[in-house]
């Protein structure tokens, strides 16, 4: 294992900065340069639009079947870069053949389109390395970086054929990190090879690194040691949802942080029915929020049934799916209601959560990785109903939303998602794109 942090100099925030945005986005920060600016060159930070199953929404009125026409709208709405899950481990096998067109499924049929980011997963077969290659290409001509990222052993796996998840579920934990950066590595080859490595400003070998799913950190960075000798112009990324320290291998060369800040707002609705062990069968369980939910509910067992003879997702998920396939039309407005109350009585709340978590993150950085970029690359809220829209129509929310942005720029932060559901699925890409416009804004210094 490396030891980086021996002779490790201690930098201020300025150089790191500099520094950060140098490595990162492949040019020098002209010393003296307010952080908000850029760089000397004029290249901005990177205003993260989250994309993450971009690849797979393709086909006759799927979202983002025409890239050309999404990026272009992107950049309308101040983005600049895009997060997606890259599809290392699946587009090649184990032996580096491309595994070209496969079949992917609904995570629940039936029931799991109501909930943020999910609503065009409805399957179908789509060969995932010809789809990048078509982003990238797109990408490249509007100046749109990539940041490439795996959430398979979280989310991945729910829609992965047969084949595929029995194969890559069946890798043993201190397997999986290797793995994964080899498939990492053979798109990236793929992508150099039609001169596209460029459009990457960072990859992933996992989303949120966990023991649990991925393995140890001296896998962690034993893989980034092979990805680093192999592609020397590419910046290879740690992603985390916490601050522990023990999960950080030392030679990342850059952080992406989780900060889900506004959350907390839907414990309104969601209490602990997702996250505790309330038998969801039993009335008495969800009677405190029983007026929100259909007269004829969809029985929990239902939603687990429907993913018969494949593998379980995390209960929780099913949880949630279940309480959002439940929610009553009739009854969101008052809910929508509660929900803005809630926050505008909240909000110096939730605007303190988002700069501690900051400072937090600046903190960890300067103790564990002096000097290494730091990217949000998620944030806000999440995974609620698409059905509510008091999110999109909230000027308390987006108030918010832009401390925190404001808060990541004047921090030094390199890149920002201004909220993780930020893509062309999301409503407020047509209902609201101004509300994505400023929150860019703000973070690239454009407005204050």
């Amino acid at each position: 294992m490396k030891d980086n942090k021996q002779g490790a100099i201690r930098l201020t925030r300025r150089e790191a900065i500099n520094i950060g945005l140098g490595t990162l986005l492949g040019t020098a920060v002209a010393t003296g340069t307010r952080a908000a600016e850029g760089d000397s060159t004029g290249r901005k930070r990177l205003a993260i639009s989250f994309w993450i199953w971009a690849l797979w929404d393709t086909g006759p009125n799927r979202i983002v079947n025409d890239f050309e026409v999404r990026v272009a709208e992107a950049v309308e709405r101040g983005f600049n870069c895009f997060r997606i899950e890259g599809g290392a481990g699946i587009t090649h096998d184990a032996e580096g053949r491309p595994r070209g067109e496969l079949e992917f499924h609904p995570v629940l049929p039936g029931h799991d389109l109501l909930t943020r980011g999910q609503q065009h997963m409805t399957g179908g077969r789509v060969d995932l390395l010809k789809r990048l290659v078509e982003l990238c290409t797109v990408a490249k001509r509007y100046n749109v970086k990539l940041i490439l990222s795996s959430w398979y052993y979280l989310h991945t796996f729910w829609f992965t054929d047969k084949n595929v998840t029995a194969e890559l579920l069946g890798l043993p934990l201190e397997k999986r990190f290797t793995y994964f950066a080899r498939g990492l590595d053979r798109i990236l080859e793929v992508l150099e090879q039609r001169g596209l490595a460029d459009t990457i400003a960072t990859a992933e070998i996992f989303n949120e690194v966990t023991g649990y799913y991925h393995g140890k950190s001296v896998d962690h960075e034993e893989a980034l040691d092979f990805l680093q000798t192999r592609h020397l112009d590419i910046r290879f990324s740690l992603d985390t949802n916490s601050f522990d320290t023990s999960r950080i291998p030392r030679n990342a060369q850059v952080w992406t942080y989780h900060s889900y800040y506004l959350w907390p707002i839907y414990g309104l609705l969601e209490q602990d029915l997702i996250s505790g062990d309330k038998d969801l069968n039993d009335p008495a369980a969800y009677a405190p929020i029983r007026r929100f939910l259909r007269r004829d509910l969809v029985p929990f067992q239902t939603i687990v049934d429907s993913r018969a003879g494949r593998p379980p997702i995390a209960r929780d998920w099913y949880r949630r799916i279940w309480l959002y396939r439940n929610l009553d039309p009739n009854a969101m407005p008052e809910l929508e209601r509660l929900l803005q109350e809630d926050l505008e009585r909240r909000i110096d709340e939730f605007k303190e959560r988002a700069i501690n978590d900051v400072k937090r993150l600046v903190r960890t950085r300067d103790e564990v990785l002096p000097g290494i970029p730091l990217i949000l690359g998620e944030g806000a809220s999440y995974c609620a109903d698409h059905r509510l829209r008091w999110e999109e129509r909230s000027d308390a929310y987006w108030e918010v939303v832009e401390h925190a942005a404001r808060a990541y720029r004047e921090h030094g932060l390199v890149g920002a998602v201004p909220r993780t559901n930020s893509g062309p699925e999301d409503p407020v890409w047509h209902e609201y794109p101004e509300r994505l416009q400023r929150a860019n804004a703000v973070f690239l210094g454009e407005k204050p």
